[in-house]
């Protein structure tokens, strides 16, 4: 890092002790092997397992006071809602269901739980229809039939209804229709058949197949944070504390066209410093050297970073670069990591591919 490019920019910025404030993730795979999952590396932890069940797990969803519930099939015709215990993994029959597949789950307003139901079998390209379900009385709701299929990953931006399915990447749902838009016709799918997101308190949205990615809501653009360890074939993934308010770094922007740079979770009004280095690989950790704001913080970068802007975020923490659009000639493969001035926190790492 170049102290010609650093410090003119920032030396009047008043810098607290660094601290960390790693946000993390409640994932389950197929299997009931419950994790918690490190949103800015994709490092997991392995918390405890459910008992061995006939049939694989296949939804999750955490609601307003903290509880998790997942679902898992019967051989026999139907799906079974449980409510997993966030601390050791074990699971609690709540509700059987005459569901034939349940593959995704979001608590929306009020706690009213939203399913995606895969009317026919799995793994085949078979109508989406969404529901509402009471937990309690166990009667449901059809709302509508969603217009794609093979949705995986359902939550809640504000109130709006998001899904991710095989075919189409992001789409938006309405939860008085069921009908589902494209995001954008241009983004594509995920890169495996197993697949889960969730949405942060400020809006950040996390997708998670055998890599963790960050997701831009308004393009439904992929900016790759890490693989996941160890990869998995994940089910369900869901924030359990909150408020949750991750200092989250993200690209957005058209499919081949002007770029953005979004992030969120940030100190109000902070200088933002956003670096950024050449390559492919995911090895690297450096100490910013002493000389330069935040010394001594450590960044998911080498020692080849370079700083690319300053930005100021907002009185939410928000902040995005203007609209930039490179050429094809231009584009490369690179990392890009915010830091917070004001508290030396660092965000996730994405690897972006323009």
């Amino acid at each position: 890092m170049n102290p010609a490019r650093f410090l003119p920019i920032l030396i009047a910025v008043t810098l607290a002790t660094p601290q960390g404030n790693a946000q993390e993730i409640k994932i389950l795979d197929i299997v009931g092997n419950l994790y918690s999952m490190d949103v800015k590396t994709a490092e997991t932890q392995f918390i405890g397992s459910t008992n061995p069940l006939p049939f694989f797990w296949s939804a999750m969803a955490v609601d307003s006071q903290g509880r998790m519930f997942a679902a898992n099939g019967r051989f026999d015709a139907g799906y079974d809602i449980y409510q997993i215990n966030p601390n050791t993994g074990q699971e609690t029959l709540v509700l059987q269901t005459n569901f034939f597949d349940i593959s995704s789950m979001a608590f929306g307003p009020g706690d009213v739980l939203y399913l995606i139901n895969d009317r026919d079998a799995p793994w085949i390209y078979s109508p989406n229809d969404l529901y509402t379900l009471d937990l309690t009385s166990g009667v449901s709701t059809f709302l509508g039939e969603l217009g794609v299929t093979q949705v995986h990953g359902l939550d809640f931006r504000g109130a709006e209804l998001f899904g991710y399915s095989f075919d189409s990447g992001l789409v938006s749902i309405s939860t008085l229709s069921g009908l589902a838009t494209d995001v954008n016709l241009s983004a594509s799918g995920p890169h495996s058949s197993s697949i889960s997101f969730c949405v942060s308190d400020n809006g950040a949205l996390f997708f998670v197949d055998t890599y963790l990615w960050m997701l831009d809501a308004e393009t439904g653009i992929h900016s790759l944070v890490s693989p996941t360890t160890p990869p998995g074939l994940w089910t369900g993934a869901a924030f359990l504390e909150g408020p949750i308010d991750p200092f989250a770094l993200w690209v957005g922007g058209e499919t081949d066209g002007p770029m953005t740079v979004h992030l969120s979770g940030a100190s109000p009004n902070a200088n933002i410093a956003i670096a950024w280095e050449r390559g492919g690989g995911f090895a690297g950790r450096t100490a910013i050297p002493a000389g330069f704001p935040c010394a001594g913080t450590l960044v998911d970068l080498t020692s080849g970073m370079q700083l690319l802007t300053v930005l100021t975020a907002n009185a939410s923490g928000e902040a995005s670069t203007p609209p930039q659009f490179v050429p094809a000639g231009a584009r490369r493969t690179v990392h890009l990591q915010a830091i917070d001035l004001s508290t030396c926190e660092t965000s996730n790492r994405i690897l972006i591919a323009y």
